[in-house]
């Protein structure tokens, strides 16, 4: 969060302070730079279908045949349907506290009367509910990029030396964008190909600047060019990754800019995002934004925070208060095949 604390005046910490200092959540890049669509209301499962028309020019003649429309090898005369799904899964945010821990910094939070009949002060709420969405979007900005389903053991995911883990801890309840490509560049089954296979265009580490440049100069050549002039194809990669190149750029001896001065986020004249939840090693390179046209798709199952958000005393005989949000949520990337992929996370 970025919100302005203010004090009217110094050295009393009770009456006088109008809001209280928290550290700072990460909170939730890929949303906040754009680069997902998110599908609603799901309570079980949603089709992303996908159609490719296969050849349909022949030669000319006065009257077609019905032979003309037969399928043929390669596709002739032929709808090709493919299927990917967003299956949301459960989990839940969860957080019990007492308000009177509040009492020595706000005035309005200190005792006045009953506490037995005492309700949760409106600016109380408010902040909390604050805090709690800002933990919120920080466990989502980086499950959407390195969770798995059922944990790290069962994603089977080799991780780069010193780099984060693919579904460790609480990134465990659906598969995230790495898991996904890593699926699918690996998989031989139908549903989980649909749509083509990812584009991978090295697996090295990026451990330099020159590295990195090499790594989008090979992902450029490989991307597949009926994407290219897209104006959603971004280049994706951690903050880590950017720094090296940003340096890199700024290293040499015809510099692009000067050392007090960031390089332009671009590559070939498309976007580069650096985000947090993207991990080490790794640069995405796809068609993404908050369209229908995105690659890649959130689904979940609630129209905003307001409406599951539940707010109450935790039991009749009990000055606690808790906060719960009961969530479905699952990702997937649409069409595989128009992205390009360098990753050092492996799996066999």
């Amino acid at each position: 969060m970025a919100d302005t604390v203010t004090f009217l005046q110094n050295g009393y910490n009770g009456e006088v302070l109008e809001d209280l200092l928290t550290y700072t959540a990460q909170g939730n890049d890929t949303f906040r730079e754009g680069l997902i669509h998110i599908k609603s209301g799901i309570q079980h499962k949603y089709t992303l279908p996908a159609i490719k028309l296969g050849d349909i020019i022949q030669d000319n003649v006065p009257t077609p045949l019905s032979s003309h429309g037969a399928k043929g090898p390669n596709g002739e005369n032929e709808y090709q349907f493919t299927e990917r799904y967003l299956i949301p899964q459960d989990f839940m945010v969860y957080l019990e506290f007492n308000p009177r821990d509040f009492e020595s910094y706000w005035k309005f939070a200190q005792p006045d009367g009953n506490l037995v009949f005492r309700e949760l002060d409106p600016k109380l709420q408010a902040t909390m509910l604050r805090l709690l969405m800002d933990k919120k979007n920080e466990f989502l900005g980086n499950a959407i990029w390195t969770s798995a389903r059922g944990g790290a053991a069962a994603a089977g995911i080799t991780v780069p030396a010193n780099s984060t883990p693919i579904g460790a801890g609480k990134e465990k309840y659906f598969d995230g964008v790495i898991k996904r490509m890593l699926d699918n560049v690996t998989a031989t089954d139908a549903e989980t190909i649909a749509g083509g296979q990812c584009v991978v265009s090295g697996t090295t580490e990026l451990d330099s600047g020159a590295a990195i440049e090499a790594a989008l100069y090979s992902m450029w050549m490989k991307t597949p060019k009926q994407i290219r002039k897209k104006s959603g194809l971004t280049f994706i990669m951690d903050w880590g990754t950017w720094d090296l190149y940003d340096q890199y750029l700024t290293d040499k001896m015809v510099k692009y800019s000067e050392n007090s001065e960031i390089n332009r986020y671009r590559f070939k004249g498309k976007r580069i995002i650096p985000i947090v939840g993207c991990p080490e090693h790794t640069i995405v390179l796809g068609n993404f934004t908050t369209g229908m046209d995105s690659n890649l798709w959130m689904g979940v199952d609630y129209a905003n925070d307001t409406e599951v958000l539940k707010v109450d005393r935790l039991q009749s005989n009990s000055e606690l208060f808790f906060f719960q949000m009961r969530m479905k949520m699952d990702v997937n990337i649409v069409k595989p095949a128009e992205i390009v992929v360098h990753t050092a996370y492996t799996k066999p």
